[in-house]
């Protein structure tokens, strides 16, 4: 039994190191891809050398730095060794973290068998591994996986004393962590929402005291400047409402709309991720928050779609459990979508904007529909289990099963 769970943790280990590999010699063979990192590196360059990081202009895209000046700080290590190391040190230790996010998944339906627990987890990193975002955060050097990981085992794992103190450390480096701050309120983990409150002006303070001038740029308006973000404002890959709401015709003013979705989006979606984190497990809130604040951000990359993995992971688990032939598919058509790359590639570059016509924006916004039409449905299932309960006999002690994770 334990050598059996010790081949597949081998056989993880592997896969890690595999694509870490594989990520250095492509570089080094074709010298593509990894632009995110390039950034990450310039902006921890920019700091050594007491350049303004906000300044910085990388790569043949014209990138632009976005993080905060506590995140230049901490990519500053990067900038100490070559970018082959970089992109090796980066890819294996986003693939440990993936790895690592599918074990504590994976962990709510194993039971106690460590061994069944890394079967089921080497399986579900080969299914999810080449998964568009997961492959396009890799490629790119992104982050994503690794926050990934930081948020779902703060929040989950250890002493609930200490919740909330690398959620708060996240967003000091990623802006868009600190949608968990309110989800937590909505949960009512105060303490954790405290917590991350502070943790996260810890990191402002620190940047503000170790890069006052980058601080003052970036706290004084370079956070709220989408353009750094999406370049030239164009928005053929942003997979958020206001992505949406780029491609509708005609000249209108789109912004009020946009606020007043991300209004409704935001404080329902936070309503219904409190609701399914208190029937359906921690994770299932988690999972619906992140996808909540992909949905409102004024950007949202399909790699940033990361969250997707938790979402297929927490519905598999669910349809396998009560047997909903439905369901199955449902996870199987949605494991589908996020598999191809080409939803938006295809469109953008042969159909949109010559024939695109409304009937493409279901494709161009794949992954705006399928987080909506999750939050949509745990809102009506919520519902109908409620009403289900208030129906039922006080003896009657059967549990519902109508809503995921129930």
């Amino acid at each position: 039994m334990r050598d059996s769970g010790s081949f597949q943790a081998a056989c993880g280990a592997l896969i890690a190191l595999g694509g870490a590999l594989t990520a250095l010699v492509f570089y080094v063979t074709y010298a593509e891809g990894w632009v995110d990192l390039e950034v990450y590196r310039e902006g921890g360059a920019a700091v050594l050398r007491g350049d303004s990081v906000y300044d910085l202009v990388v790569g043949k895209y014209s990138l632009q730095f976005t993080y905060t000046p506590f995140g230049a700080m901490l990519f500053t290590p990067l900038a100490l060794v070559g970018m082959e190391a970089a992109i090796t040190l980066w890819v294996l230790v986003s693939i440990l973290a993936f790895e690592a996010v599918i074990w504590i998944l994976v962990g709510r339906t194993a039971g106690r068998s460590r061994r069944r627990r890394a079967t089921h987890t080497l399986l579900v990193v080969i299914a999810t591994l080449p998964l568009y975002p997961v492959m396009l955060t890799l490629w790119n050097g992104q982050i994503g996986l690794i926050l990934l990981l930081v948020i779902l085992a703060d929040l989950t794992h250890g002493n609930a004393k200490w919740h909330g103190i690398a959620t708060g450390i996240a967003a000091g480096v990623k802006l868009t962590a600190l949608i968990f701050i309110p989800y937590l309120l909505v949960t009512r983990r105060f303490r954790a929402a405290l917590t991350a409150g502070v943790s996260f002006l810890c990191t402002v303070a620190l940047g503000a005291l170790l890069l006052p001038a980058d601080s003052r740029d970036y706290w004084g308006g370079a956070f709220m400047d989408t353009h750094r973000v999406d370049g030239q404002g164009t928005n053929f890959f942003n997979q958020s409402l206001r992505g949406v709401l780029g491609f509708l015709p005609g000249s209108w003013p789109t912004t009020p709309v946009w606020l007043a979705m991300c209004a409704v989006v935001g404080a329902g979606g936070l309503l219904i991720a409190a609701r399914t984190a208190k029937k359906a497990g921690e994770p299932a809130g988690i999972t619906l928050c992140a996808i909540v604040g992909l949905l409102v951000s004024p950007v949202s990359w399909p790699h940033h779609w990361v969250w997707c993995v938790p979402l297929l992971v927490l519905w598999a688990q669910r349809a396998q459990r009560v047997d909903a032939p439905l369901e199955k598919v449902g996870v199987g058509v949605t494991w589908f979508v996020f598999l191809l790359p080409g939803y938006v590639t295809l469109a953008t570059l042969f159909l949109y904007p010559a024939r695109a016509g409304m009937w493409l924006m279901p494709l161009m916004n794949s992954y705006v529909v399928i987080g909506l039409s999750a939050l949509l449905a745990l809102a009506v299932l919520s519902g109908r289990s409620d009403r289900l309960r208030r129906g039922r006999t006080p003896g009657d002690d059967e549990p519902l099963s109508v809503v995921p994770g129930y």
